[in-house]
C-alpha cells in the first residue's frame, strides 16, 4: 500500500513537471517576431518637467502603454527622465512627446554628448 501510494505520489509530480514544462513555452507564433522588433526599435531619453509623485510617473506610463509602437518604456521620479524603445515604422519622438503633453507634463529629448577626451 506504502509502495503504491509513493509510486502514484511520483507519477503525479511528474505528470505536473509535464503539464508545467509545456504551459510555459510560448504557443504565439508571434512570440520571436515581437522579440526581433524589439531588438529593432530606436530609443528616445526625454526629460519630463511637471512630475512631483510617483503617480506623476504612472499617469505618463499608462499613457504611453496605450501608444502603438512603443516596445518598452521606464518613466523614473524622481529623477523626471523618461527612457522608450519605439518602432520607429509606428511612432516617432514627436509623436511620443505629444501624448506626454497631453497628460499634463512638458518632455524634452535629451541629447546624447560625447564625453571629452583627456
Amino acid at each position: 500500500m506504502k509502495k503504491n501510494l509513493i509510486l502514484l505520489s511520483a507519477l503525479f509530480l511528474i505528470g505536473i513537471t509535464q503539464v508545467n514544462a509545456q504551459c510555459c513555452k510560448p504557443t504565439d507564433s508571434n512570440a520571436k517576431t515581437e522579440r526581433e522588433t524589439q531588438q529593432e526599435g530606436e530609443t528616445v531619453k526625454l526629460k519630463i518637467t511637471g512630475m512631483t509623485c510617483a503617480g506623476c510617473s504612472n499617469h505618463i506610463s499608462n499613457a504611453l502603454k496605450e501608444v502603438g509602437g512603443i516596445i518598452e518604456h521606464k518613466v523614473k521620479y524622481p529623477g523626471d527622465l523618461a527612457t522608450i524603445q519605439y518602432d520607429p515604422k509606428k511612432t516617432n519622438p514627436d509623436a511620443i512627446i505629444k501624448i506626454i503633453e497631453k497628460t499634463g507634463y512638458k518632455a524634452e529629448i535629451i541629447k546624447e554628448t560625447q564625453k571629452k577626451k583627456a
